[in-house]
């Protein structure tokens, strides 16, 4: 209704204005699409380069622990088979095992940072799937829970091979130096020698069983994340 000080006409008539809507600011726009899915998103894009990051870190890690046993591995061969060589022998498969349990304790620290981000993200995706599940269609959530499912079967088939061969590896290293053992005779040399080589076993399974921890958990992960698209 319109108040003027001038009477409407004769021939007046009544006219109805429909209301004008406002436009939308950019942040009611947001909100209307969505902005925690927006922000979840961003999150989740960081978490799997953290992720790549720690990944990268115990990859660099594991390089080094393996350049820097095999160097002390060529010392130890190139002891004379003395009293002296052998008890330098047993120094070196110390800083073996040395060598190995420090490069454990900062693998295992990468891999705990990995688990407590894998979490993270597992807890947005799971809020945002149930978003999604009303809108998406069941075609289009079965095409794209087998495709992930066909490249994490593929990931597994790659880390299981990775294990697969630290394990020969790690008994071929081990049978060589029960073969060193076998062929000493029984005098304080040898003897020491025998200790050396014990300490060797003792670096050599240590070293892979860290490299074996690190694939294993990646395949854990995977295995879970395939059974909740399954």
């Amino acid at each position: 209704m319109e108040f003027s000080q001038f009477p409407c006409g004769e021939n007046a008539e009544f006219i109805v204005v429909k209301e004008q809507k406002s436009v939308p600011t950019p942040k009611v726009i947001l909100e209307a699409t969505g902005e925690s899915d927006i922000d979840s998103y961003i999150r989740l894009k960081q978490i799997d380069a953290q992720i790549q990051q720690h990944q990268d870190k115990i990859d660099t890690l594991s390089v080094k622990m393996n350049k820097i046993i095999a160097a002390l591995v060529n010392q130890s061969d190139a002891q004379l088979n003395n009293l002296s060589g052998a008890k330098k022998d047993i120094a070196i498969a110390n800083q073996m095992t040395n060598a190995s349990q420090r490069f454990t304790v900062l693998i295992e620290r990468e891999q705990h940072d990995i688990d407590r981000l894998v979490s993270e993200k597992k807890h947005l995706k799971e809020n945002q799937n149930s978003d999604v599940k009303s809108t998406q269609t069941p075609q289009s959530k079965g095409i794209d829970s087998f495709i992930r499912l066909q490249t994490i079967k593929r990931e597994m088939q790659r880390h299981q091979a990775k294990i697969n061969t630290y394990q020969i590896n790690m008994n071929q290293q081990i049978s060589a130096l029960e073969d060193e053992v076998s062929e000493q005779p029984t005098n304080i040399t040898d003897a020491t020698y025998d200790d050396s080589l014990s300490r060797k076993m003792e670096a050599v399974t240590s070293k892979y069983h860290t490299l074996i921890d690190v694939e294993q958990r990646q395949i854990d992960r995977l295995h879970s994340e395939m059974i909740s698209l399954q």
